[in-house]
């Protein structure tokens, strides 16, 4: 395509230059024989010398020259071959003069001329016209020098062009090839390893710079899932293993057994809630959109008071201001719920519940009586299956997907969570959400 493009552009070079060199060699031999034909005409008008030996003190300068009466005679002539026959049929009036470009005179086949022809009379007032045709063989052959010349000017130049437009543009896409080479060999390793960044700084580097970025995050994201299916499958396993066993002895031992249907129902139980955790968090990572609306975050704390205390499993305390935020109702309910549950799960006393306005966000904390959640594994906690070890066993631990939904509502809302602890050193979740409409949210 760039070879095309120059050829284009060197060929319209070339004949441009040609037309305009051959305009200026035309002009400059018009120009030449008009002055001729004025010095001529002016030499009749002013009666220096009569039409008919007006030629003879006047130099011919290599051109055609001769001078026509009113009937169209030639009067003189600068060539006795000439002198019957009119070179031209110009006639203009006194005063006028013409042009014309022959492409052969009689007499003169083959070589094209510049005509100029002007009117004039003598003292006597007869009227005359005085041609002047000046060959052009000279400048055609100049032409055809210059086009040849030219041309073979203008394939070598275009040659050298394409070699050193193959050689740029090899040098220019040698860093992409090299990064293509790069992330074959990536790929062909399961997508693990980096672009190595040129030093150039340009726009290349740049490429890789980004792709690097675009290939930590998938492999993050592929580890992250890898261990998603893992933790998954593990998490599954047990509860299955379970009621297989429980079916394996009830086929042995027929018969009702409240104590075997009590586990089985329990194991179907926790499998519902992890399969309903995981569809929970499949639709986030998905990007679901949140229904946004007022709330009345003080509405659902006491909601979730009044059910705490109708489970009548622990005491529970609450601190509560009016507050209100633009968030999705049912989402925020579901993270305030798993928040107090974890709560109840990990008590030795009671639950307190708080919520009060500050400033630009509203804070919400769920506080209970036990340990704190170690300094090093704040932030661990709130990643997928994961439990603390005093929280390993079934009946105490939940499926480890409760406070990582948590946090994904509350960050899809722009908030934050963590977990902390109270000033007397019991165990703090703590939830910072905007008051306006989140600003990552889509309604």
């Amino acid at each position: 395509m760039s070879a095309a493009a120059v050829t284009v552009a060197i060929a319209l070079g070339v004949v441009g230059f040609v037309v305009a060199l051959d305009r200026i060699l035309y002009s400059s031999a018009q120009d030449s024989a008009r002055n001729h034909a004025h010095e001529i005409s002016s030499t009749i008008a002013s009666g220096e010398q009569p039409a008919r030996t007006a030629l003879s003190d006047v130099t011919s300068k290599g051109s055609l020259v001769q001078v026509l009466d009113s009937g169209q005679h030639v009067v003189a002539s600068s060539e006795p071959a000439l002198e019957g026959r009119p070179i031209t049929r110009l006639r203009p009036g006194p005063g006028v003069v013409q042009v014309d470009q022959e492409a052969t005179l009689r007499g003169e086949v083959g070589e094209p001329h510049a005509l100029v022809a002007e009117g004039v009379t003598d003292p006597n007032g007869a009227a005359y016209v005085v041609v002047v045709a000046n060959p052009l063989d000279v400048e055609a052959t100049t032409i055809r020098t210059a086009t040849v010349l030219l041309a073979l000017g203008a394939v070598v130049l275009l040659l050298v062009l394409i070699v050193l437009i193959d050689r740029i543009l090899e040098q220019a896409l040698e860093p992409v090839e090299r990064i293509r080479e790069e992330v074959a060999r990536i790929t062909r390793v399961s997508g693990r390893g980096h672009l190595t960044v040129p030093p150039s700084g340009d726009e290349i580097a740049r490429l890789a710079e980004t792709m690097n970025v675009m290939l930590d995050r998938l492999e993050r994201a592929d580890a992250t899932t890898r261990r998603f299916i893992s933790d998954a499958s593990h998490e599954l396993r047990s509860p299955l293993a379970t009621i297989r066993t429980a079916m394996e002895v009830a086929a042995q031992h027929p018969g009702p057994d409240p104590e075997r249907d009590a586990v089985i129902s329990g194991e179907v139980l926790r499998m519902q809630h992890l399969v309903e955790d995981l569809l929970t968090l499949a639709k986030v990572d998905d990007g679901g959109r949140l229904t946004l609306e007022e709330v009345d975050l003080d509405d659902l704390v006491e909601a979730e008071v009044r059910r705490v205390r109708a489970m009548d499993t622990a005491p529970v305390t609450a601190a509560i201001t009016a507050a209100r935020i633009v968030g999705d109702r049912p989402k925020l309910a579901q993270a305030l719920r798993n928040l107090v549950d974890n709560a109840m799960r990990h008590t030795v006393g009671g639950v307190a519940l708080a919520v009060r306005p500050a400033g630009d966000v509203v804070v919400l904390t769920v506080d209970n009586d036990g340990k704190p959640v170690p300094l090093d594994q704040r932030e661990a906690v709130f990643e997928r299956f994961a439990r603390l070890e005093e929280s390993r066993e079934r009946d105490t631990g939940g499926s480890g997907l409760g406070l990582a939904i948590v946090r994904t509502i509350v960050e899809a809302h722009g908030g934050s969570v963590e977990a902390t602890q109270t000033p007397q050193g019991q165990c703090r979740f703590e939830v910072t959400l905007p008051r306006e409409r989140p600003p990552l949210a889509h309604s």
